[in-house]
């Protein structure tokens, strides 16, 4: 049946949203507006696709990376793999690539260890009632794709879960140990344990007196009397003794099998569905699951706990066209609809018409918006199930209505922090019908899940498990010229790169946050900055060998390189050392002349390799 050419000239246009923007602060202090925004996209047929993408810019700024079905099939498990080639799906090809070409156990931990400094943030989960904890917060793929680093807590547990992934699998395990508001590690390997501290804001490991062997037991770092933690401080600027001097030591249980459900972080797209990373959050964030009060603050503080500032948004985008019976297999629930060349319309025109898409992802989701196309009127509702994990659909599902124009928000009903929910299109008269509609479904992500670009030669790997004759766009959008980002590419092969923000770091809590008001507010500010390098092991233990930088610098994340050289030109001899940036974050009277730092490791090989050193290997 086709629709008379007199029939539906005109159509109504409706809007729906469901859950509004809920951090408005980060509106308030937003993120860096680009200089000069570039496109780079690419088309593949292949499930497997490599592509070359040469960057010279070393003021980069990763904006989007989007992964578009523009065919009529069903695309399943699409993935993009960088240089690093990281597959954040699975843990065990994850820490395979990590430990990739090394043969000793130390290296093995020493690597994942380090690994977790260049890809966690801090960000704070809860123990939601709602939420098992060994399938949510104790999931270590969950935690790495979706909210970073955690609490130590998590942290440590994430570590431990990485360790048991290390070939041979078994041969290496962790445990957590409770200090005084604090949780740490030890892990086994080697036949022995050996001391390890994970959080997202202090990241080491303690030699013994020989500075040489790592201490096996906090309770030897806690019986030693603080000496051991304490040396570290001149070389960090952190010391946790006031965590462990009163802290038991306990140990708790050994990790040797992974817990919980190991929820697969894949999606399939459905002909005109894309899947969109912005590297920067947007405004909306995962209140349920996630630790993130305003009202524990007062008000003059209220940015200083802006915990998603360094967490990614992603959307689920997808259009389908009902002048087409393309999509028509995607429709979970179909209620008297005839499929016409116009539209949807009713099969019985005295009778209502529905039909019904789901919508599932195992990132948590935060917001949805839906746009309408119908021929007169028509009403659109959403469904979620009573267990925020359960992603199966049911006829007896609760169906709320959505109205034109107007967000729903409402924690116990809402989409927030579920991984499901259903959309139902609803019209009923003689005219009526729907012509199209738009859903797109925001998910609380982490930023490092899919791969930005950076300096030089990227080597980018597309795969899907099977593209069924179709084919898909993918296009990363980046700003080319920022202001507050900036690369020092690596010349030597066992030299190392160090991560810093100037005007709010990275990895505190409290002063990451402040980057974004300092942008705001003094954009131009220069700040006092000073990089040192100390050796942390061997005979000069604690020696301070290179000044790397001492100068006032802008605000903005960089990147600086070291060479493994010290302030004499030599190279340095290969183990463990230390960096230390000494300078302020900005406006906040926590952090005036702010210390961080973190170990460091010299191997014998450039790990990780970046691009510029990788092209030549």
């Amino acid at each position: 049946m086709m629709l008379s050419s007199s029939c539906h000239q005109t159509t109504t246009h409706s809007s729906y949203q469901i859950e509004a923007i809920n951090d408005p602060l980060i509106l308030l202090y937003p993120n860096p507006k680009p200089i000069d925004v570039i496109e780079y996209s690419f088309q593949t047929k292949e499930n497997k696709h490599e592509e070359f993408i040469h960057i010279d810019s070393k003021n980069l700024h990763n904006i989007s990376v989007t992964i578009e079905n523009i065919s009529d099939s069903l695309i399943e498990d699409p993935y993009l793999t960088g240089s690093q080639e990281y597959d954040f799906r699975d843990l065990s090809k994850l820490v395979s690539k990590i430990v990739e070409g090394v043969s000793t156990e130390k290296e093995k931990f020493i690597r994942l260890h380090e690994w977790m400094s260049y890809y966690y943030d801090r960000f704070e989960t809860k123990n939601n009632k709602d939420y098992d904890y060994e399938d949510y917060y104790g999931n270590a793929l969950r935690i790495i794709n979706q909210y970073g680093g955690s609490m130590c807590g998590d942290a440590v547990h994430v570590f431990n879960s990485l360790l048991l992934q290390v070939p041979p699998q078994g041969s290496m395990y962790g445990r957590r140990v409770q200090l005084d508001g604090h949780q740490t590690g030890e892990a086994w390997f080697d036949g022995a344990w050996h001391n390890f501290d994970a959080s997202p804001e202090i990241r080491w490991i303690y030699l013994d007196h020989d500075n040489e062997t790592i201490v096996p037991y906090w309770k030897d770092l806690i019986d030693d009397g603080g000496e051991l933690i304490q040396r570290i401080q001149p070389m960090t600027g952190w010391d946790i003794w006031n965590y462990a001097k009163s802290g038991s030591g306990e140990k708790h249980y050994i990790l040797k099998e992974i817990e919980g459900v190991q929820w697969y972080f894949g999606y399939n797209l459905r002909p005109s569905e894309k899947f969109t990373m912005y590297y920067d959050m947007r405004g909306r964030t995962d209140q349920v699951s996630r630790n993130y009060s305003h009202s524990d603050f007062n008000a003059e503080n209220l940015e200083v706990f802006r915990n998603p500032c360094d967490y990614a948004s992603a959307v689920f985008t997808y259009k389908p066209d009902f002048t087409t019976k393309l999509h028509q297999k995607y429709a979970v629930e179909k209620n008297n609809i005839l499929w016409t060349s116009k539209g949807i319309v009713a099969k019985d025109k005295e009778m209502p018409s529905s039909i019904v898409f789901s919508f599932k992802s195992t990132w948590n989701m935060v917001g949805a918006e839906i746009n309408a196309e119908f021929f007169t009127e028509g009403k659109v509702y959403f469904a979620v199930t009573a267990s925020v994990g359960d992603t199966a659909y049911s006829k007896d599902l609760k169906w709320i209505p959505l109205e034109n124009g107007k967000t729903f928000e409402n924690d116990s009903t809402g989409i927030e922090g579920r991984m499901a929910y259903w959309v139902k299109f609803e019209f009923e008269g003689r005219s009526a019908g729907i012509k199209s509609a738009v859903i797109a479904t925001e998910v609380q992500i982490n930023k490092y899940t899919f791969p930005g670009l950076k300096y030089a030669t990227n080597h980018i790997q597309f795969s899907a498990a099977d593209m069924n004759g179709g084919s898909v766009k993918i296009t990363y959008t980046y700003d080319n010229q920022s202001k507050y980002d900036f690369y020092e590419p690596a010349t030597e092969k066992t030299g190392r790169h160090i991560f810093y923000r100037v005007g709010g770091n990275h990895t505190s809590t409290w002063t990451k946050p402040m980057f974004y008001k300092n942008v705001k507010n003094h954009p131009d500010t220069l700040m006092p900055i000073k990089v040192e390098i100390y050796k942390a092991f061997g005979k000069d233990f604690g020696k301070l060998v290179r000044i790397l930088k001492d100068e006032p610098m802008r605000l903005g994340s960089y990147w600086w390189y070291w060479d493994g050289k010290n302030d004499e030109g030599k190279t340095c001899p290969l183990g463990m050392y230390s960096w230390k940036v000494t300078g302020e974050v900005g406006e906040s009277s926590l952090h005036k002349g702010d210390e961080y730092g973190e170990r460091l490791y010299l191997f014998e090989n450039r790990w990780p390799a970046p691009n510029e050193i990788r092209k030549n290997q």
